[in-house]
């Protein structure tokens, strides 16, 4: 009995270091993810500094970054400043979704404007990288099952579909530049 006693207690000690292991594995996630969109030129994991040829490129995707990581936070507000300084940047082709973004208070309508925002942004950074890597990461789960598209500057997942409630859910599909 005792012996049964000993086993379930290691068992139930096992479960809670693996549970706050995973826990801070998450905030360390989540900080990392946080100071790479503040940082300019942002760095990539890899260490190469993320640069542009055009300079436009350049804008636009640290905009979109701070809208992207808004959506992680669940930050509508944020969300909203980010979309205007990316309508703010001349000829920039995404500026229908920007504008849903930016007029939007409710995170879930921003959430659905961000998948034709990613689109747009991508078409214009696609063949931009001249350092670094852009990310193109999918998360099968998002609207429903039809899945959605977001970029990032790190291979580390931080979804802004579902933000804290499915932080790591998604894969990188597609890398564009240099690893």
């Amino acid at each position: 009995m005792k012996k049964f006693k000993v086993v379930g207690s290691l068992l139930v000690l096992t479960m809670i270091l693996a549970a706050s292991c995973n826990s801070k594995k998450q905030e360390e996630t989540h900080q990392h993810g946080m100071e790479a969109s503040e940082q300019t030129p942002a760095t990539t994991e890899s260490g190469k500094a993320l640069a542009f040829k055009e300079e436009k490129s350049d804008k636009v995707f640290h905009h979109y970054l701070t809208v992207k990581n808004a959506l992680v936070e669940g930050d509508a507000a944020a969300a909203s400043e980010g979309a205007k300084k990316l309508l703010a940047v001349d000829g920039f082709q995404g500026q229908e979704a920007a504008k849903k973004i930016e007029a939007a208070s409710d995170i879930a309508v921003q959430r659905d404007a961000f998948v034709a925002l990613s689109a747009s942004v991508e078409q214009l950074v696609a063949s931009q990288v001249s350092s670094g890597a852009v990310y193109k990461q999918y998360c099968p789960m998002a609207f429903e099952g039809k899945g959605g598209y977001w970029l990032s500057d790190q291979e580390a997942i931080r979804n802004p579909y579902y933000g804290d409630k499915m932080l790591t859910c998604g894969r990188v599909d597609k890398v564009m530049g240099e690893l």
